[in-house]
């Protein structure tokens, strides 16, 4: 393989965790539901898959419990006050990191630096037959495939369901959506926080289980922090979430780059970048609304339901 098919797989294993909870955030989002914890979320999940995968010898059962975690994870932290009781959405928020931190590290004290080996690595048939496609997209752990075709049923969902629409709908006004078109707002919104969950979980154990292949306090290193922000780069477009993941998944190892071709930069330098492009891509956020309004975000985001 050469360095560029290696570093090509790299980046899309790197990006990932950040491509699933990235559409979960998205998803919950575009119901007005802002989870600003995904951080913690994520840690849940990478615990869980640990734990799961150590104890049945079976990662696939790892992955799916991670994300079953995170979604019951979602549903007592968040949903109930947010959704059941309507309260304001960033104290909650906060409580899903903070309590995802906690939690995880308790769980996890006695799986700490145990490699998992076991492989989930599958190939697509007759791919390697196609030139140069077969050997970048041919043969990867298969949440990555689950990964990249999320955004893709996604989005013709949004674009032509009925279902789509009211999620989008109860976005933009859910006062609206459940007095005018009788749309259930808080059961959709209760599914969705699941979801999210389910998908924040999901991602911290492919982290945990597949990318880095064992449990510590800080493996999730400010990921979900990334997949925050990788919503706002796709300006809460589905399809655009692939690219922001990816982009961020290529930054996330440059270390390995800079390591394998002896870059003459510092690697603490390199470990900062992909932060250092959070930073930039809220800050064009910030002032991209400041100029022409929130305009590409639910209009009802964050707004707690006595507003």
């Amino acid at each position: 393989m050469h360095s560029f098919e290696v570093y090509f797989a790299l980046a899309v294993v790197a990006g990932t965790p950040l491509l699933l909870a990235a559409t979960g955030e998205l998803l919950g989002e575009t119901l007005g539901m802002l989870n600003i914890g995904v951080e913690g979320l994520m840690l849940i999940g990478a615990v869980i898959g640990i734990v799961v995968t150590l104890n049945t010898h079976n990662p696939d059962w790892g992955l799916v419990a991670g994300g079953a975690a995170g979604a019951a994870f979602m549903l007592v932290v968040y949903a109930i006050p947010v959704v059941v009781f309507g309260t304001e959405q960033v104290l909650p928020g906060f409580g899903v990191w903070f309590i995802g931190l906690g939690m995880s590290q308790l769980i996890g004290t006695h799986y700490e630096n145990i490699a998992v080996s076991a492989s989930t690595t599958v190939t697509i048939p007759g791919i390697d037959r196609v030139p140069v496609l077969g050997k970048l997209v041919g043969a990867y752990p298969w949440p990555v495939y689950v990964a990249v075709l999320l955004p893709f049923a996604f989005a013709w969902m949004f674009a032509y369901t009925r279902h789509g629409r009211n999620m989008r709908a109860i976005g933009e006004n859910p006062t609206a959506a459940a007095a005018g078109s009788g749309i259930a707002v808080r059961r959709w919104r209760g599914m969705y926080v699941a979801v999210n969950g389910l998908l924040g979980g999901f991602a911290g154990a492919v982290l945990a289980v597949v990318v880095i292949g064992e449990w510590g306090p800080d493996v999730t290193a400010g990921r979900g922090f990334i997949a925050f922000a990788v919503v706002i780069f796709a300006a809460w477009r589905c399809m655009r979430l692939i690219v922001g993941a990816f982009v961020f998944g290529a930054l996330l190892i440059l270390v390995s780059l800079g390591g394998a071709f002896a870059w003459p930069v510092p690697p603490a330098f390199l470990s900062m970048v992909p932060y250092l492009g959070v930073v930039i891509v809220l800050v064009a956020w910030g002032v991209h609304s400041r100029r022409h309004g929130t305009g590409m975000a639910p209009a009802a985001l964050g707004r707690s339901a006595a507003e």
